[in-house]
């Protein structure tokens, strides 16, 4: 009944109402008719072969046709979700916490009928690609080679679209101490941020800075990276982080870097792509988003 005069109503014809609605005539006229017993009032009048709405069928129409309006686009948002795609993205849990997940609204945005689930793993070569449509892991060449090797790993595709190269962050307010910063052996008067995950990056800094490694004034472990770098946006101490994964910070004036072109760079951040998502859309049109947000020529 709804539909009918709705329909008769906005399009000023019963014919055209019928053609709309995929019914005959006579139904439309017999479904107006209903509602009009039903409400008591009468809602349409003919003035020759056209359709012509009373005060009261006037009055009435926009809010029913806003109503049937909300009604139609809420059944449209169900039906989308219960066919949206679901992408499982693994990936460590630095890059995850300090590039990632900043960036995934820009994808969500794009692509709006995927809904990605984010797994954190920290093994690096402990993993088996096929479990997840996509795997973003940090990787030397070496490691990438060893990998490509491996029984198993045949068909995967590795894309190349962030550098990992480290330099020592703080906060403005650590820097400002009187203890300054000039050479990499000021280290040793400061507290130094480390990670479980790369206990020795610390001294392969030193190294590719072409200093020796000192002992610093004090020393806080973390599990994680971004850990270490979090602790040093909060001013506890100097943490080694990538300015690729915390350029924002940077920006922003959370963090500095005092020695920005001494970089460690041994690694790149790689998407992989296992056989069995080499059709999928959704796991394509994300590595291409990767590649599209990376920095990696």
């Amino acid at each position: 009944m709804l539909r009918a005069f709705e329909a008769a109503g906005r399009l000023g014809s019963v014919t055209r109402a019928a053609q709309e609605l995929n019914v005959t005539q006579s139904a439309v006229s017999h479904q107006i008719k209903e509602l009009e017993a039903w409400l008591g009032v009468a809602l349409v009048t003919r003035e020759g072969r056209r359709l012509a709405l009373t005060a009261q069928g006037t009055a009435y129409l926009p809010s029913l046709s806003s109503a049937l309006d909300l009604m139609a686009q809420a059944t449209a948002r169900v039906e989308r979700q219960t066919h949206r795609a679901r992408l499982t993205v693994n990936a460590l849990p630095t890059l995850a916490a300090q590039w990632l997940i900043p960036q995934l609204s820009r994808f969500c945005e794009q692509v709006p009928d995927v809904d990605v689930q984010l797994v954190t793993t920290a093994g690096v070569l402990d993993f088996d690609p096929a479990a997840y449509e996509v795997s973003v892991r940090c990787l030397s060449a070496a490691e990438l080679a060893a990998l490509q090797a491996r029984p198993g790993w045949q068909g995967v595709q590795f894309g190349r679209f962030l550098p990992d190269a480290v330099t020592p962050v703080c906060s403005p307010a650590w820097l400002a101490r009187a203890d300054a910063l000039k050479k990499p052996a000021d280290l040793r008067r400061h507290t130094l941020l480390h990670s479980r995950s790369t206990p020795r990056l610390w001294r392969q800094w030193f190294g590719a800075a072409g200093a020796a490694a000192v002992r610093p004034a004090g020393e806080l472990v973390f599990d994680h990276a971004h850990l270490a770098v979090q602790a040093a946006v909060q001013g506890l101490g100097i943490a080694l982080g990538s300015p690729a994964l915390v350029a924002d910070a940077l920006r922003g004036g959370l963090l500095v870097a005092p020695f920005a072109h001494l970089l460690l760079h041994e690694k790149d951040f790689y998407w992989m792509l296992p056989a069995r998502s080499a059709d999928d859309a959704s796991a394509r049109a994300f590595c291409d988003w990767l590649q599209a947000s990376g920095a990696a020529p």
